[in-house]
């Protein structure tokens, strides 16, 4: 018994196998083939049309002052009331709209400003001295000559106007 055994042991072992091909063990690397035609050349495209140079670039930066008294309740009637203000913006053109960057920003205490649409969290004491919570969105839309900033509330309380804001525009423009 002890010969079988060791047969088996001895007959089953085997060393390293190459790599697998599909029928079996692989033999070795072959020489590389010729190399095939070359492709067709695509299609160029459209040509765009070339940068400015940035000597042409300007940038304008104005400040707007909205006090508490100024803010026009917009939609009184409706189920969606805000608060609305407008200024003139004579510098505001069509061309500068369609070739420029206008952010907008809202300047808060201690230096900080968010870069509109900004949404604040707040809470406020009711006649009932309960808590209510509620978030406070400064927006901003323009046209030209005009730049509007809004100021809605989630829960659509409309008997006091917002605080009084400033607020920073930036105008990027060739």
């Amino acid at each position: 018994m002890m010969p079988l055994l060791a047969a088996m042991l001895l007959g089953s072992c085997r060393g390293d196998e190459g790599p697998m091909g599909p029928e079996g063990p692989m033999g070795p690397q072959g020489p590389a083939g010729p190399a095939g035609e070359a492709g067709r050349d695509g299609r160029d495209g459209q040509d765009g049309s070339d940068g400015q140079d940035v000597e042409g670039f300007k940038t304008l930066e104005y400040t707007f002052e909205v006090k508490q008294n100024d803010w026009t309740l917009e939609g009184k009637d409706t189920d969606e009331p805000y608060f609305k203000y407008s200024f003139n913006f004579v510098e505001l053109t069509q061309d500068i709209i369609d070739h420029g960057l206008i952010t907008a920003y809202a300047l808060y205490d201690e230096g900080f400003q968010g870069t509109l649409p900004v949404t604040r969290f707040r809470s406020a004491k009711n006649d009932k001295e309960e808590t209510i919570y509620y978030t406070e969105l400064v927006d901003y839309e323009f046209a030209p000559g005009t730049f509007n900033f809004y100021v809605s509330y989630s829960d659509f309380f409309v008997d006091e106007r917002p605080e009084a804001l400033q607020f920073k525009v930036v105008v990027h423009y060739y």
